[in-house]
């Protein structure tokens, strides 16, 4: 059985460079970093508090992954005008397959000790899509090209 090609990337779009990548990783990464130094100064005042916090923390990671998935933009890939989509159409994955898609690094980070982690995030480097393995697992690429973002509120609304 011969294997079919992928189709190409939309017109006016390529796939996303690794250096793209780690841009939008790097402000994912501060929202929540923000977010949960919040939450350890919270910690401070009272343990409840900072139990809601962690919570929210979760939440917030949880509600980045799902827009990975539903609208195909985090809020850094939105800033960087990068989109994560279907390898077969071109569509967004949907919310669910977005959690699916983080939760897998999240699950197998630790079980890995963090190994499987740093090569899904080296995989780029020498994957013809520039896909991450957590991209391969949901037949996703992440592309760029797209209009780019400026940060405030919208780039957290699906």
């Amino acid at each position: 059985m011969q294997r079919r090609a992928p189709p190409p990337p939309p017109a006016g779009t390529r796939y996303a460079d690794w250096g793209e990548r780690v841009g939008a990783g790097l402000v994912d990464g501060g929202v929540l970093l923000a977010a949960l130094l919040v939450a350890g100064t919270l910690t401070d005042v009272s343990d409840t508090l900072g139990g809601l916090a962690a919570l929210a923390w979760f939440g917030l990671a949880g509600w980045m992954a799902w827009l990975n998935g539903s609208k195909g933009q985090s809020p850094g890939k939105a800033v960087l005008g990068l989109r994560v989509v279907r390898d077969a159409d071109g569509s967004t994955l949907g919310g669910p397959v977005g959690l699916v898609r983080t939760g897998v690094l999240w699950l197998v980070g630790p079980v890995t000790g963090g190994l499987l982690v740093v090569l899904s995030m080296l995989w780029p480097l020498w994957d013809r899509k520039n896909r991450t393995l957590h991209d391969a697992i949901v037949s996703a690429s992440v592309l760029g090209g797209y209009p780019r973002a400026r940060f405030g509120k919208e780039i957290f609304r699906p």
